[in-house]
């Protein structure tokens, strides 16, 4: 690394590192003008990106610059091996957290996301149709899948169960007024259960 002036001669780097340890604040916009570039060309070649360059040169020249200020470089005279080893190390802490970081894709807006309250919602209602059909016992359930699911009508479920149509009929409509009320009010189980019991 070659700073972009010349700082030998009064203003070498040991002269400008005592200087910025003293506290004069020229020394250090001094010393930031004589190593930006530097320090830029270095951390674009590492990160390929103008940006991350732009931000980890403030960071570098800021960190020897609290190292100067509190008397932290040992070999002063050696200012721009420190200054290009300070940037050697932040440089090199940035890719490997950037290699590291998970690499995210942009969304396609065509894809349509599926909303997980509706997944929620129907497995609560599954859940209470459970619940519900727990209320009856496994005839009246039969009645009801015969009815609801396979569609059959109420004389080939009296056929199949060997009953009249008319309690095939009773049934259904007992287990259905029990799971409206349990539907509306899972409190009111008991009512529910004393028409099962009509």
């Amino acid at each position: 690394m070659k700073p972009s002036g010349d700082v030998e001669g009064i203003d070498d780097g040991e002269a400008l590192a005592q200087r910025i340890a003293k506290g004069d604040r020229a020394a250090e916009a001094e010393l930031v003008r004589l190593y930006c570039d530097c320090v830029f060309s270095m951390a674009l070649a590492r990160t390929r990106n103008r940006d991350a360059a732009r931000e980890l040169v403030d960071e570098v020249l800021m960190a020897v610059i609290q190292a100067l200020r509190r008397g932290g470089v040992r070999n002063t005279a050696h200012l721009t091996g420190f200054v290009r080893g300070t940037a050697a190390n932040i440089i090199s802490g940035y890719v490997r957290a950037a290699r590291r970081a998970p690499h995210t894709a942009p969304l396609d807006q065509g894809v349509s996301v599926p909303d997980p309250s509706e997944h929620i919602e129907r497995e609560d209602r599954r859940m209470l149709a459970t619940r519900a059909l727990e209320l009856l016992n496994a005839r009246d359930r039969l009645i009801l899948q015969l009815s609801l699911v396979e569609g059959l009508k109420p004389g080939e479920i009296a056929a199949r169960l060997g009953v009249s149509s008319a309690i095939v009929r009773q049934r259904k409509c007992r287990a259905l007024r029990a799971i409206i009320i349990y539907f509306a009010d899972e409190s009111r189980a008991y009512a529910a259960r004393r028409i099962l019991r009509l």
